[in-house]
Parts: structure tokens; sequence; C-alpha cells
């Protein structure tokens, strides 16, 4: 099994709602398809979680503070042991993302505010439009990366996961390469350089988390 493309698991664990699992070392990556109208009550685990979504509109409850998340707009984040939950508003299936990430110094503590808002920025590594968010935790970056366009080769001091959004793009981390789409991600653990091309005539969104080294200290 490769740790740079990690292969996917799809499970229904209950009728409204479908997840595509990846394991990544400490980090589980959840890729969400759910149904109009579902409700998810406030519950609780010891990781650490972050989600977004990619189409139509949630309320999300992050320790009873209520918010509309609206796509690639905001990300919700809560910390380990803090009850969160959702209502579906749209009358749409919601496509997103959820992370978890089993982290020691947040175990009994919450120290980021439960909404990040992603601003409009230019990323530095590329030079190409994105919208950027970061936390106490983990950095998130949506990429517009322009037709036949490559990611400059780089390493980093950060995990870091990647998730298509659209169209395909030809990844290699380490000396792996791999095609990729939706449904399908990357992971480049610290110290492991990566890189990209997008092989399509249309733009690519991607979205990249990192989660910094210190970060790192697991249970």
């Amino acid at each position: 099994m490769s740790v740079f493309f990690p292969e996917p698991q799809t499970i229904r664990i209950r009728p409204d709602l479908e997840l595509t699992l990846f394991q990544c070392q400490e980090i589980v990556i959840q890729l969400a398809n759910i149904s109009p109208g579902a409700i998810f009550e406030p519950h609780q685990h010891p990781e650490s979680q972050m989600g977004m979504i990619f189409n139509g509109s949630v309320e999300i409850n992050v320790d009873g503070k209520k918010a509309i998340l609206e796509p690639f707009q905001q990300v919700y984040v809560a910390a380990a042991n803090i009850p969160h939950g959702s209502v579906i508003l749209s009358e749409e299936p919601i496509l997103g993302v959820e992370i978890k990430y089993l982290i020691k110094s947040q175990l009994n503590e919450h120290i980021d505010e439960p909404i990040l808002n992603l601003e409009p920025t230019i990323d530095k590594t590329t030079g190409f439009p994105c919208k950027f968010g970061a936390c106490s935790w983990f950095q998130i970056a949506i990429l517009e990366i322009p037709p036949n366009e490559k990611l400059p080769r780089c390493t980093s001091s950060k995990e870091e996961i990647g998730i298509i959004l659209n169209e395909q793009i030809m990844m290699k981390v380490g000396e792996e390469e791999k095609l990729l789409e939706y449904g399908t991600i990357y992971h480049a653990p610290a110290g492991v350089h990566h890189t990209g091309y997008n092989t399509s005539n249309q733009n690519i969104s991607l979205i990249k988390v990192s989660l910094p080294s210190y970060a790192h200290s697991v249970a």
C-alpha cells in the first residue's frame, strides 16, 4: 500500500451518509456525501476535527455555537472532546471533507474559534490565487491551478494532504507518481518532496491542508 497515495475505503455508516475514508498515519480524511435534510446530533471524540463543504449550505454547531457554512468560505474547527453537530439545509446532496487528528496538546482545551473564515490571497509557493486560513493545528489553502501549469517541486517541514476537486492532476510525491481526480488524495509527509502538473485545459481546484510539525505529538 502506498504511503503517498492511500487507497480509499467507502462506507455507508447510515442511510443518509456515505464516507470515502483515507488513513494517513495519525490523520483520517473523510470525503462525505450527505443526503438533504440530514441531522447529526452533537457528539464528541478525542480527535480534533475540521471540516468544509463543497456545495450547498449547512448549519454547524460547535460547543453550542451555531453558524452557517457556505462552500469554500469557512471551515469549522472542533477541538478534542468538544461537542459538534450539524443540520443539512440544502435540498441537494452535500459534498464536503472532514479531517481528524489526535493531538495531545488539545485534549483538554479548545483554543481555536469554531469558525475559520478563508481569505483570498496569493499562494507564496506557487503564485496562484487561493483562499487561505490557519488555526493552532492546521493551515488550509484552496488553490486555483491554471491549465498546463506546474506545482513547483518543494519539500516542507509540515505534513501535507491534497484533495483534488475537479479534472485531473498528475502528482509526484517522493519517487511515486499518480494521476489523481476527485475521490483520490495525496499525502506528502514532512521532509518528502512533491510536485504536480495540471494535465487538463481547465482550472483545477486543489485543497492543501498542512499540519505543522509541532502537532505530531500524538497519543
